[in-house]
C-alpha cells in the first residue's frame, strides 16, 4: 500500500510550500474585510513550520524527520518571474532540515485577541515564530514555479528514493500570467518513491465573498465553470485537477475533524476562509505521519 513509509532521519519526509506572492494577494479574504489573503497564507505557513518543529521535538532537540522548502512566486514589471526561498537557500536548492529551520526562526511580538474566560475578548501581547514574510507584487508565474520545484523535487527523490513521496502544497488565490501549469502539475506529481507518487495539494483563496468553502471535493461539479469571465474563478476547475487524491492518513484525520471526505476527495479547497486555510495545511502535512 503507498504513502505508508516510515519517517525517519534515515529516510525523511520532504514538504515544499508553494505560495503566490503577486499582487492580487494584497487583496481581502472573501467575506473577510481586514485579513489580506498575502498575510494569512504567510502567518498559516509559518504556524504550519512551528508545528512540524514541534512534531519532532525531543526536549531540547530538533530531530530532522523533515526537509522543508518554501518558494514564493511573482514577477517584476517586465513579466520575469521572481522565485523567494528561505534564508540560506535557493529556488532550485530550497531544502532545509527542519532542525535548521527551527534555528533560523525569527520572533516578532504581535497583540493578538483571545478569550478572557467570562465571553470576551482580551488583547495580549504574544511572541510569534515567523519564515515567511507577506508579499504582493505583479504577476503569478506558477508554472515557472511549478517547473522550478519539479526539478528539485526530482533531485530530492534521487537522494531519497525510499522515503515517504514529497509533499507539494500550492497557495494562490487563481490564475497563472505565464502559462497552463496543469500539464506541468501532472509531470510533478508522476515523479515517485518507491512509496509511492509526489502529492500535490492546492488551495485556492477567492475573492467571492458570496460563495461558500468547498472542501476537499471528489468531482469538479460544484466549482466555478472554465467558462466563468474572471480568469481566477475560471482557475478553479484546474486547481482541482491539479491536485491528487487525499492519502488514506489525511482522509483519516479530516474526518476526525468533520469534514466531508471520500475516497476520492482531492487535496483541494476553494474560497477558503483563515480557518479552512489553517485545516488545510494540517491535513496535508499529516499525510506523512509515520514518525519513528
Amino acid at each position: 500500500m503507498p504513502y505508508t513509509a516510515d519517517i525517519s532521519r534515515a529516510n525523511p519526509a520532504c514538504i515544499m510550500f508553494l505560495v503566490d506572492q503577486s499582487g492580487s494577494m494584497t487583496g481581502d479574504l472573501a467575506g473577510q474585510p481586514g485579513q489580506r489573503k498575502m498575510d494569512m497564507a504567510a502567518d498559516a505557513i509559518n504556524r504550519t513550520i512551528d508545528t512540524l518543529s514541534q512534531r519532532c521535538s525531543d526536549g531540547m532537540e530538533v530531530r530532522n524527520y523533515f526537509h522543508i522548502g518554501v518558494i514564493g512566486y511573482n514577477t517584476d514589471r517586465g513579466a520575469n518571474p521572481i522565485l523567494t526561498s528561505l534564508p540560506g537557500t535557493k529556488p532550485d536548492q530550497p531544502f532545509l532540515m527542519i532542525g535548521e529551520v527551527a534555528d533560523s526562526a525569527q520572533i516578532e511580538e504581535r497583540l493578538v485577541k483571545e478569550s478572557d474566560g467570562a465571553g470576551g475578548l482580551v488583547e495580549v501581547q504574544r511572541q510569534i515564530l515567523k519564515w515567511l514574510e507577506p508579499k504582493g507584487e505583479l504577476g503569478t508565474p506558477m508554472l515557472h514555479a511549478l517547473q522550478v520545484t519539479s526539478r528539485a523535487i526530482e533531485t530530492w527523490v534521487s537522494e531519497h528514493p525510499n522515503s515517504f513521496p514529497p509533499i507539494v502544497i500550492n497557495i494562490s488565490d487563481g490564475a497563472a500570467s505565464d502559462g497552463d501549469p496543469e500539464d506541468q502539475a501532472q509531470l510533478l506529481k508522476n515523479i515517485q518513491t518507491v512509496d509511492g507518487n509526489v502529492l500535490m495539494f492546492n488551495v485556492h483563496l477567492s475573492k467571492v465573498a458570496s460563495s461558500t468553502v468547498i472542501q476537499y471535493p471528489d468531482s469538479e461539479d460544484r466549482l466555478p465553470g472554465e467558462d466563468d469571465p474572471d480568469p481566477d474563478e475560471a482557475a478553479a476547475r484546474k486547481m482541482f485537477r491539479m491536485s491528487s487524491v487525499l492519502p488514506e492518513a489525511s482522509r483519516y484525520h479530516a474526518g476526525g475533524l468533520d469534514l466531508p471526505v471520500t475516497d476520492n476527495s482531492r487535496g483541494y479547497v476553494y474560497n477558503a476562509d483563515v480557518v479552512a486555510l489553517v485545516q488545510f495545511l494540517d491535513i496535508g502535512t499529516r499525510a506523512a505521519s509515520n514518525l519513528q
